[in-house]
């Protein structure tokens, strides 16, 4: 793989488009995150980094922080250590939850998804309404679901549980794997 090929990450010319207002910075992808640390991918490899204390000051939300699969310009410190992230691209897709706790906060779990395969069990663990809150999460995430079903040789009624399936993905994609 070529080092400067970000493509192979996901760049794409939609992120491109973003890239000269941030020109001396370098474009890198969020790989990981863990209390307020990244690592991430850039033309000079995988290296850790951290936001900027001007990007930590500008934050008015949680959620305005990277979070993995964000596409982010960053200044990479070619002597290895941390880099620093300046600014978080546009995001394509997001999915967010609410944070653990009885505080009222939003929690960004994943960036920049395209596809998200949803895999349900046909067996006595099958739950409609489970696959319909996750078709949600997908459709308002603006993520595009695949529905996998598994253990069809364990189902004793799957033409019902199929045309049931075949309903809440309103004739969308869904794949059945069978023994």
């Amino acid at each position: 793989m070529n080092r400067n090929d970000m493509t192979v990450f996901g760049f794409s010319d939609r992120f491109a488009a973003l890239i000269p207002e941030h020109a001396p910075l370098a474009v890198g992808r969020i790989l990981s995150q863990e209390k307020g640390l990244y690592r991430v991918i850039s033309k000079n490899g995988e290296q850790p980094a951290e936001t900027s204390g001007k990007f930590r000051y500008e934050a008015q939300a949680a959620s305005d922080f990277p979070t993995v699969g964000d596409f982010v310009m960053l200044d990479c410190n070619q002597s290895g250590n941390h880099a620093v992230i300046h600014h978080v691209l546009p995001r394509k897709s997001v999915f967010i939850r609410k944070a653990a706790g009885t505080a009222h906060k939003e929690q960004v779990v994943a960036a920049n998804v395209d596809t998200v395969f949803l895999c349900m069990s046909l067996n006595n663990d099958f739950n409609l309404r489970r696959l319909e809150r996750y078709l949600s999460i997908c459709w308002e995430s603006r993520a595009t679901p695949v529905v996998v079903l598994t253990k069809a040789d364990l189902c004793g009624n799957i033409d019902e549980k199929l045309l049931a399936v075949e309903a809440v993905t309103m004739g969308r994609i869904f794949l059945l794997l069978r023994q």
